[in-house]
């Protein structure tokens, strides 16, 4: 059974609605499914290491705050797996992130989509994403894309890319 799903992708391609529609769907079925938020985490982890995890997450030493988060990621995984719910870990600071026996998610969206959709995000989100520049993220993000990655079109309606999770999830 698979324990841990990592969902990835450029800002703005929908990681955080799949996962809390997942997590809420499976509850609803009667599984349990815990979302974890990196970027939320960052936010934390800032507030109790102040001068750490500057910025956004996909901005400056992403690679940095990767490693660093990596220990507490693999902690959660491994009592994901002892306790018997999945964890479902997704945002930019997943990159990379690839536990055994896990599955991995990339959403793909075309850039002027992804921009149309960053436009009604809070305008704090909207204002890191303006004065960042994605290309290193995104020259990251390309790198880490394992063949058994699962690649979903972002565009698709949000139930048939639950389902194609689902799917992949319930395979052996």
């Amino acid at each position: 059974m698979i324990s841990c799903l990592v969902i990835t992708g450029m800002p703005g391609t929908g990681k955080t609605t799949v996962a809390l529609a997942l997590a809420a769907r499976m509850m609803k079925q009667g599984s349990a499914a815990l979302a974890l938020h990196t970027d939320l985490l960052k936010v934390t982890l800032r507030s109790l290491f102040p001068g750490e995890f500057k910025g956004p997450a996909y901005a400056g030493d992403f690679v940095e705050a990767i490693n660093r988060l990596r220990p507490l990621l693999e902690a959660q995984v491994a009592k994901a797996a002892q306790d018997g719910y999945l964890l479902i870990v997704e945002g930019t600071l997943a990159l990379g992130f690839s536990p055994a026996g896990g599955l991995k998610v990339l959403l793909e969206l075309e850039h002027s989509e992804r921009r149309r959709r960053i436009a009604r995000k809070h305008p704090v989100a909207q204002a890191a994403l303006a004065r960042s520049s994605l290309e290193r993220y995104q020259k990251a993000l390309a790198a880490s894309i394992a063949p058994d990655t699962l690649r979903l079109d972002a565009t698709l309606p949000l139930p048939l890319i639950l389902d194609q999770i689902e799917t992949r999830l319930r395979s052996p």
